[in-house]
C-alpha cells in the first residue's frame, strides 16, 4: 500500500512529520506499506512554515498512491505561503481532484482539509479541520464534526495540528490492525486507544 504525503511551501511541519513517522514506523514493524513525501515539481526543496526544509522523494502523480495525505498550514493567517496560497494558485487542488477521481483515499490533516474541499473532494460529507477554520469548511458545504478523526471511507480528515498522528494511527488500525497501531502508539509514547469497531471514530 502506497501513501503519498504532499508538501508545499508554508506547510505546517508537524502536519507532515507526525503522519510520516507513524506510517514509516508501521512499515519498519512489518506493515506492507510505503510512504513518500511528494512535491509538485522535480528537484524541489520545500520550506515549511517554521523554516524546516523538505526534499521530496517524488513528484506527485495522481493515480499512483492508495492514500493521499494532505497537510495544512497558513490557512487561518491567510499567509502568502501555505494551504491558503495553494488554493489561490490552483495547482494542488487540480491534482488532488484528479487523485480523488482515480479512487485514492483522500486524507486531510488540519487545514489540509480546506485544500481538499476546494478541490471538490469533501462536498457535503462529514469532515473536520482546525477549530479556527471550521467556519470556512462549513461555508464550503461540509458537515463539520468536532472530532479528532472523521472517517467517511474514501475521505478521512483530522482536526488541529497534532491530529496528524491520530490520523496516521487510524490508517494503521484500519489497514493493518489494532495490534500494530497499538505498538506504534506505544513506541511513540502517544496516548491512543483503538476504537471498539472500525465504524467508530478515532
Amino acid at each position: 500500500m502506497l501513501f503519498d504525503l504532499i508538501v508545499f511551501d508554508g506547510v505546517d511541519e508537524l502536519d507532515v512529520i507526525g503522519p510520516l513517522e507513524v506510517l514509516r514506523r508501521a512499515e519498519a514493524l512489518g506493515a506492507d506499506c510505503r510512504t513518500r513525501l511528494c512535491g509538485s515539481v522535480p528537484g524541489q526543496t520545500v520550506s515549511g512554515a517554521f523554516g524546516v526544509r523538505f526534499e521530496p522523494d517524488h513528484v506527485f502523480v495522481p493515480g499512483q498512491a492508495d492514500v493521499v495525505v494532505v497537510p495544512g498550514g497558513g490557512w487561518v493567517a491567510r499567509a502568502d505561503r501555505g494551504a491558503w496560497s495553494e488554493v489561490k494558485r490552483g495547482h494542488w487542488p487540480a491534482l488532488l481532484a484528479e487523485a480523488s477521481a482515480s479512487g485514492a483515499v483522500m486524507a486531510g490533516v488540519c487545514t489540509g482539509t480546506l485544500l481538499l474541499a476546494h478541490a471538490g473532494v469533501v462536498g457535503g460529507r462529514r469532515a473536520t479541520t482546525h477549530h479556527d477554520a471550521q467556519a470556512d469548511l462549513a461555508a464550503l458545504g461540509a458537515a463539520v464534526v468536532g472530532q479528532r478523526v472523521v472517517d467517511e471511507g474514501q475521505l478521512v480528515t483530522s482536526g488541529g495540528v497534532t491530529s496528524g498522528i491520530d490520523l496516521a494511527l487510524w490508517f494503521v488500525f484500519r489497514f493493518f490492525g489494532a495490534g500494530l497501531a497499538g505498538v506504534v502508539a506505544e513506541g511513540l509514547e502517544y496516548p491512543w486507544l483503538a476504537p471498539v469497531s472500525q465504524d467508530s471514530q478515532a
